[in-house]
């Protein structure tokens, strides 16, 4: 298929809201396809102010030398021909061989081809954001190295606290000078205000995580130092699974993120 079938193809798909079959259905195409998601380290993230998290976490990880991508990232046409051409042969022969998954919606799919068309293009990290917590989401079908989530009620973060993952780096964005968290699930849980400090400057900040500190990072106009900083923390915790970081990175990635 070429680049203007595979757009026909998603067109012919019904354009149907999440459901609870979504996320399995999801995880069963990722199997038929080979689990592309294995291919690429995988960041979610979740709740109010995701954008920003996830522009900062990719400012840095880019700063540091990691291919990054998301699945609204415009896709050239040969890498959606090979991508679209996995999906949708895929999606034939797994509807006819196992109906009870129900059919993809064009969503589905779509997230589909984004999830195989970045492990074709050799991204090192992809990350995913679900700013509802909608644990139906699409993305939720690639299972994640690191999940985070921004603003947020008590009862949205302990419903993302109950779907995770278990053993997931948890990063959690500063919650108003509170350090209790709702649910009572063991994970490596990262807190904004207790395992790393925010200090707002004019047009920049300081985060504290750790034995590290990073002075003076450059805040974009109407951007929110604690999201902007938990951003870079998630940068730091992708990082631990294979990409070299080093301050200077942090830096420029900031740098980067608040001229975007």
């Amino acid at each position: 298929m070429d680049a203007p079938l595979v757009r026909e193809f998603l067109l012919t798909l019904p354009d149907r809201p999440r459901e609870e079959a979504t996320v399995p259905r999801m995880r069963a195409y990722l199997e038929a396809l080979g689990r592309p998601d294995v291919r690429y380290l995988v960041g979610t993230i979740r709740g109010g102010g995701a954008p920003i998290i996830a522009r900062y976490a990719r400012a840095v990880l880019e700063a540091a030398g990691a291919s990054v991508g998301m699945p609204d990232d415009p896709l050239d046409d040969p890498l959606l021909a090979v991508a679209g051409t996995s999906v949708a042969a895929t999606a034939y022969q797994t509807a006819a061989l196992h109906p009870e998954l129900g059919e993809l919606s064009r969503h589905d799919a779509e997230t589909l081809v984004a999830f195989v068309a970045h492990a074709e293009a050799s991204r090192r990290v992809l990350l995913l954001l679900d700013e509802a917590i909608d644990a139906r989401a699409p993305v939720h079908g690639a299972v994640p190295d690191v999940i985070a989530v921004g603003r947020s009620s008590d009862e949205a973060l302990a419903a993302a606290i109950a779907d995770a993952p278990e053993r997931r780096p948890f990063v959690i964005a500063p919650r108003d000078g509170s350090e209790r968290l709702p649910g009572s699930r063991e994970l490596p849980y990262v807190l904004g205000g207790r395992d790393f400090a925010v200090e707002v400057g004019s047009a920049a900040f300081t985060l504290a995580v750790g034995e590290e500190r990073y002075t003076d990072l450059p805040l974009g106009p109407g951007d929110d130092p604690a999201l902007a900083a938990t951003g870079v923390v998630v940068a730091l915790a992708i990082a631990a699974f294979g990409v070299r970081m080093r301050p200077e990175w942090v830096e420029r990635g900031a740098d980067a993120a608040a001229r975007q």
